[in-house]
């Protein structure tokens, strides 16, 4: 049977949407051409070392055939080289490490490409009840939907919105056509009438555990579904074929790519997620390393990955873990609390917490797994009480010296100070969801936490000043995969309304990067090739409009990602404009 948390993941992987991807880039073709020759020489830029614990620059760096053979100064390096090298005056750009995404999911980025955006600014249009029924009707005529075909749409936002959809807005919108729109967080869905009556969900239905199906006065259905209270309507929905899939994973790549991306993460993998890396594998349709962490709730004798063959990268494949799931969503009110939400839900008491996924024994059992078979394991702990029973099952482990463990708490929104005390002990990476202080922390402030809960979410400079390695992540496709944004919300720590929240959580610029370089190599366990400019690491590199470092620290997301390169090649070039398009770029 599955578990609440199995069906409530599956439906990320079958409903998350691509964001605010720009359209015209994401159709393009990347730029794979190999350098003429196979050394490259780069020059005339700040370069960006990222290797010390304070900012460290070098004059020019030399590639070989993907790796880097030379740091050093102009001079030397075109003694050494000049002729038998490419040359690359970077012209005043910034070049550095290619960035890494610490957490995402890029099968479902690829999955479901093609629904509708239901987004509120900056990355969509629909911040009104009215915006995402017009949202709809757009979509359903412009990709020519016939009656009876599934219209899914992703990216409604309560925190923007007075509320919830309803079937009643969705049956405006067809009563022909089933419908499923998800939430912004991807942890509950509503549905129209259509849907309901394909799936059986009616007034005498019992929600599943760890989900709710939301309810008029009368018992009805009023379409809103929680957490695994949508796997009914999952089972519906009709599938790509394998080369569908395949392109859609070439586009999701992309779209990493064009953000300076060089390595990304696939969290949570199921079977037919796997399968699609790995065929994109075998047909070397991986252009950036991706690392896959299979659900540890889904083995089973029926499905046990090649843990040992991909160990190590096979064609830009590797499996670096497992991924456990153990609250839901904070905006949309499922993650599990401590202390009550600050205005709790509709139809819920007022000591209302959200809900976990397993209970304590069932978490000991899956984190004592992991550490016996010694595989890293990423804990996604949107709330503090879900933190509770991830630190719990580390405690009872024991003493967890006798390797290098590197276990990861994903997203960390509220993490209490107590807590971050025992991640440094317990060597805990916390690993934050860095774009939902711009995104809702007006939000949590005003609704989800209160203003002492709410200004402190994301504490990223408290796990600074304890000395604790800790990275940025996107959380794609939940957000397009805009790093620098998560750098520019992690300095400025600024909301939708231009408020600063909780500035003693501010980082440096510097230590902004090192989330997305040297801290997330070391969470990947990659400290040796990736994460820094230093010889005998990869030549994974970003050419960027301007200095991270130097600009005003307000513009760092208005900087423009130019060129991409992975092992020695580039990627991704924009515009010469600097605009997400295919390209030569000039510098």
């Amino acid at each position: 049977m599955r578990t609440a948390l199995r069906q409530t993941l599956e439906i990320f992987v079958l409903c998350f949407g691509a964001l605010g991807c720009d359209a015209e880039n994401d159709r393009r073709e990347p730029v794979t051409e190999p350098h003429r020759l196979q050394q490259t020489v780069y020059y005339g830029g700040p370069i960006l070392t990222m290797a010390e614990a304070k900012p460290d620059y070098v004059e020019a760096l030399v590639q070989r055939e993907g790796q880097i053979i030379f740091t050093g100064s102009k001079r030397d390096a075109l003694a050494r080289y000049a002729g038998k090298a490419e040359e690359v005056d970077l012209r005043g750009k910034t070049l550095m490490p290619g960035f890494i995404d610490s957490h995402g999911h890029v099968t479902m980025l690829a999955t479901t490409l093609a629904i509708a955006n239901l987004a509120a600014p900056p990355y969509g249009k629909a911040d009104t009840f009215a915006g995402i029924s017009s949202a709809l009707v757009e979509y359903i005529k412009e990709q020519n939907l016939a009656p009876g075909t599934w219209v899914m749409g992703m990216g409604y936002d309560t925190s923007i919105l007075p509320g919830h959809p309803t079937r009643e807005l969705l049956d405006q919108v067809s009563t022909e056509h089933p419908i499923l729109i998800v939430h912004s967080s991807g942890h509950i869905g509503v549905v129209n009438s259509r849907a309901l009556e394909l799936t059986g969900i009616t007034r005498e239905s019992v929600a599943p555990q760890g989900g709710v199906i939301q309810r008029l006065e009368n018992g009805e259905p009023n379409g809103i579904l929680e957490e695994s209270a949508m796997w009914p309507i999952m089972l519906e929905l009709p599938q790509p074929s394998p080369d569908k899939l395949l392109s859609q994973l070439d586009r999701a790549l992309n779209s990493y790519a064009s953000f300076g991306v060089t390595t990304v993460q696939d969290g949570r993998t199921t079977p037919r997620d796997l399968a699609l890396l790995e065929m994109a594998a075998e047909a070397g349709k991986l252009y950036l390393d991706v690392i896959a962490y299979p659900a540890i709730e889904r083995l089973s004798d029926d499905w046990q990955p090649d843990f040992e063959k991909y160990s190590k990268y096979q064609s830009r494949l590797k499996i670096g873990g497992v991924k456990l799931s153990l609250d839901g969503s904070m905006p949309g009110k499922t993650a599990y609390l401590s202390e009550p939400y600050f205005h709790v839900p509709h139809g819920r008491n007022e000591d209302y917490r959200g809900y976990p996924a397993f209970q304590q024994e069932q978490v000991d059992a899956f984190v004592k797994q992991a550490w016996d078979e010694k595989w890293q394991i990423l804990i996604h702990c949107n709330a503090d009480a879900a933190g509770d029973q991830m630190l719990n099952a580390i405690k009872k482990l024991g003493n967890t010296t006798s390797y290098d463990w590197r276990p990861v708490m994903i997203h960390a929104q509220a993490a209490r100070e107590d807590q971050l005390d025992d991640m440094k002990t317990l060597k805990i990476i916390p690993s934050f969801e860095m774009t939902h202080p711009f995104l809702f922390g007006d939000y949590y402030v005003s609704s989800v936490f209160g203003k002492a809960r709410g200004e402190r979410n994301n504490p990223a400079g408290s796990a600074f000043r304890r000395g604790i390695p800790y990275t940025f992540h996107t959380d794609a496709p939940v957000v397009v995969p805009d790093v620098l944004m998560t750098a520019w919300v992690g300095v400025n720590r600024r909301t939708r309304s231009n408020q600063e929240i909780g500035p003693d959580q501010k980082v440096t610029p510097y230590e902004a990067m090192k989330a997305l370089t040297t801290y997330a190599a070391y969470q990947n366990f990659e400290e040796d090739i990736k994460g820094s400019l230093e010889v005998g690491k990869l030549a994974d590199l970003v050419i960027l409009s301007d200095n991270p470092l130097t600009v005003d620290p307000m513009a760092i997301n208005q900087i423009k990602v130019l060129e991409t390169i992975k092992d020695g090649k580039t990627i991704y070039r924009a515009g010469g404009d600097g605009s997400r398009n295919q390209g030569t770029a000039s510098f």
